[in-house]
């Protein structure tokens, strides 16, 4: 299927193409990282979000990996007095 052409895609059609469990998509919805709609008792959710949500999990990743790691130093290397 297609994705670049789907505005929307119910729970269950969105756990599959994503991957991801529907009581995870609840919580991305309920803390804003995915926008859905509701028509009648229908919920979709909107592709684009989905999108946006990949993008920011990249960058924060691309972050990540591009900062240094600190060393730390172990007790038996640091000098006695």
């Amino acid at each position: 299927m297609d994705t670049d052409c789907i505005i929307t895609a119910p729970i269950g059609e969105f756990c599959r193409l994503s991957g991801i469990g529907r009581t995870r998509i609840y919580e991305l919805i309920g803390g804003g990282s995915l926008d859905s709609i509701t028509i009648g008792r229908r919920r979709l959710i909107v592709i684009d979000s989905y999108r946006r949500l990949i993008e920011r999990q990249r960058l924060t990743s691309a972050e990540r990996t591009a900062a240094p790691i600190p060393r730390r130093h172990s007790l038996a290397r640091l000098p006695t007095s």
